[in-house]
């Protein structure tokens, strides 16, 4: 109790908002002008004589006034003291206020009993997932994902989000940060957070700050065992941000930004992939071999999680088992997870999914709506749940110009119209029909999602953009303006795309209809290749992707799309693969990286929309983004009644965790099959 009582306290103990900002002002950063510090020119003469002159002037003032100023000193100083103390009173008063609400919320939540009645232990739950989708499982290089989703069973983050929409952060192996400065991060590590006991950290000994440190400098280095640089840690330019990582003892960590920056901790230990994995398991798998990145088959962990992994095989099952260790409780003081199992059997085909629902082989499922009424049809104890789908469905272009292309004949989507004729040639709402049955709305950017209403443009604004316009005999006649004004056509070429096999396999013919749907558009031969997921992303690395289909790609990090465009838009950033470069897009993307101002945030990500489309009055289509949105679905799901179903816990891949500490199975339920 004395250890949980501690805990308590360490989560109180944050800075408050208005003490970061007050920090800021000692720092000679106001809040509004943060974007203007260390502008200046060293080398402008007419500038020094100007200062000469004015120096000069000042100390012959300053000899007459000093007494008077020595006076306004005392004045001002007293005045600062009186401030100061001032703010320090507010901030007790807000602490304790928190403090007060973090009681009483923890009271209430304890005295709550939920309509479904306190969750019990017990019961295995089974699902489908595409698992054979998977790239690594180094928890610092993964990224898809099926593989997301069996990372957060196993490792736990140093801290993450409650609430991806609403910027709600929470605590995890770590409390919320203290902030003593804008620059300086202080985390106090859980004392009964420890790692798994089981290979290679029998014993399960408790995590520690230097533990973290480790990880920190893995993901800073970014190289293989050789030392060399590896393009795999596809998070570089993020972990980048961290200036320093200190142990200053067991259960403190200290980090430093490299300057003020508004994203500093969503880009890095909020980030999807940033788990924190066992320096006994980096070393064996990760620095002292590549195995983690060479054999991406065998089950290799060093987590610290609410389960165990007990076995994968990647075209059957991957299945895990309850941590008995694990140190977190719920608010009734039960230990968590509360299922004793999880079983996520590889499943591509609907009809398939569906039969092992019906039969009660699995739980439940997401499936295209007509699935899903079909279900509830028959049987109208299940349960439904609907959310806006975290996976986006885009096209994907590569601007390298050291890439020939597919004939060799030099890379099409250098012209820009060329790569403007194949984002209005896609046709969204033929999509949304074909995949989701109607199921989906059209996005414009992977990194917001429809669903994301601060920035993205709503259905009606989309409604008028070229790519997005319900009128398809104007969004037509602007292709064909593109192709001619390109003479691609005239060349007799052709484009070579990329399709996953997954999709073709969830949605069979799928690939055929996309490529009638190009063909006929852009009066062209397109040719689709149809490969494994890391086939793209190999090609991605190397620069030598050819272009894509609309299919699936990750969830947002985020749902401010800073970091995103920070590590995928700006020249020589980490995620940038497709060599994309456009002045203005750096300026607004760095210019946002210091804004604390949402609105004003909110503003600059308006004018980076229009680039990213193309719609920009400055640069029209040569801003074009390589990586255009179509869709995201509107998700359903059918589950049984026992299977507690978590509202939002599937929209995005990397929050699994609400999921693996949240789900709870009535075994008693009187459907529960024995």
């Amino acid at each position: 109790m004395a250890e949980r009582n501690y805990w308590q306290r360490m989560r109180r103990n944050r800075m408050s908002r208005r003490a970061l900002l007050r920090a800021s002002g000692r720092a000679g950063v106001g809040a509004a002008g943060l974007a203007l510090v260390g502008c200046g020119d060293d080398d402008d003469d007419s500038v020094a004589q100007v200062a000469q002159q004015q120096t000069q002037q000042q100390q012959a003032a300053q000899q007459q006034a000093q007494p008077q100023q020595q006076q306004q000193a005392m004045q001002q100083q007293q005045q600062d003291q009186a401030a100061e103390q001032t703010a320090q009173q507010a901030d007790q008063q807000e602490q304790q206020a928190v403090a007060d609400a973090d009681d009483q919320q923890q009271q209430q939540a304890a005295a709550a009993v939920p309509e479904s009645g306190i969750p019990t232990n017990g019961g295995t739950m089974r699902r489908a997932s595409t698992i054979e989708t998977h790239d690594y499982w180094d928890p610092h290089r993964g990224v898809f994902g099926p593989t997301q989703f069996m990372h957060s069973m196993l490792y736990n983050n140093l801290i993450r989000w409650k609430n991806k929409e609403k910027s709600e952060m929470e605590a995890d192996i770590s409390a919320l940060p203290e902030i003593p400065d804008p620059t300086t991060y202080v985390f106090n590590i859980n004392p009964r957070a420890a790692w798994h006991d089981a290979y290679p950290t029998e014993g399960g000994r408790s995590i520690t700050a230097e533990d973290i440190v480790v990880n920190v400098e893995r993901n800073t280095a970014g190289v293989d065992s050789t030392g060399a640089e590896d393009g795999s840690f596809l998070g570089l330019s993020s972990w980048r941000k961290i200036s320093s990582a200190e142990a200053v003892d067991e259960h403190t960590l200290r980090t430093t930004s490299d300057g003020i920056d508004s994203t500093y901790l969503s880009a890095t230990f909020l980030r999807p992939f940033g788990w924190m994995a066992a320096p006994e398991g980096i070393r064996e798998w990760g620095t002292e071999s590549d195995v983690w990145r060479d054999d991406p088959t065998t089950l290799r962990v060093a987590g610290s999680g609410p389960f165990i992994a007990e076995s994968y095989e990647p075209t059957e099952v991957f299945v895990a088992t309850r941590n008995p260790n694990y140190w977190k409780d719920d608010a009734w003081g039960q230990q968590l997870p509360y299922v004793d199992r999880m079983e996520y059997y590889n499943l591509f085909d609907e009809t398939a999914i569906e039969t092992a629902v019906r039969s009660k082989e699995l739980d439940g499922a997401w499936l295209n709506i007509s699935r899903v009424e079909s279900l509830l049809n028959d049987f109208p104890q299940m349960q439904r749940n609907t959310v806006g789908g975290g996976f986006t469905i885009m096209i994907r272009t590569n601007y390298n110009p050291d890439w020939p292309g597919e004939d060799g004949l030099g890379n099409p989507w250098l012209d820009r119209r060329v790569a403007a004729a194949f984002h209005v040639a896609t046709d969204r709402y033929l999509m949304i029909d074909t995949v989701y049955l109607g199921s989906a709305k059209p996005s414009v950017l992977e990194e917001i999602p429809w669903f994301s209403t601060f920035w993205s443009p709503s259905q009606e604004e989309m409604a008028e953009i070229p790519g997005f316009r319900p009128d398809r005999d104007a969004e037509l006649q602007l292709v064909n303006e593109l192709m001619d004004a390109s003479g691609f056509r005239d060349e007799g070429r052709s484009i070579g795309l990329f399709a996953p096999d997954v999709w073709e396999q969830r949605y069979p013919g799928i690939v055929e209809t996309q490529k009638n749907m190009y063909e006929s558009a852009m009066g062209i031969t397109v040719d689709i290749g149809i490969d494994p997921y890391t086939v793209l992303l190999q090609r991605l690395v190397e620069g030598t992707f050819q272009g894509q289909v609309p299919c699936w790609t990750n969830p947002p990090s985020d749902l401010d799309p800073t970091s995103y465009w920070l590590n995928g838009r700006v020249p020589g950033a980490s995620a940038n693969f497709y060599s994309y470069e456009n002045p203005r897009v750096t300026e607004i993307a760095e210019e946002m990286k210091v804004t604390l101002d949402l609105e004003a945030k909110g503003a600059l990500g308006e004018e980076m929309v229009q680039l990213q489309l193309g719609i920009h009055p400055d640069y029209g289509w040569e801003s074009l983004s390589p990586g255009l949105g179509v869709m995201n679905p509107v998700s359903n799901e059918a589950a049984w009644p026992w299977y507690h179903v978590i509202p939002d816990g599937y929209q995005f891949a990397h929050q699994g965790h609400k999921i693996v500490e949240e789900l709870w199975l009535d075994t008693a339920h009187e459907d529960y099959p024995a």
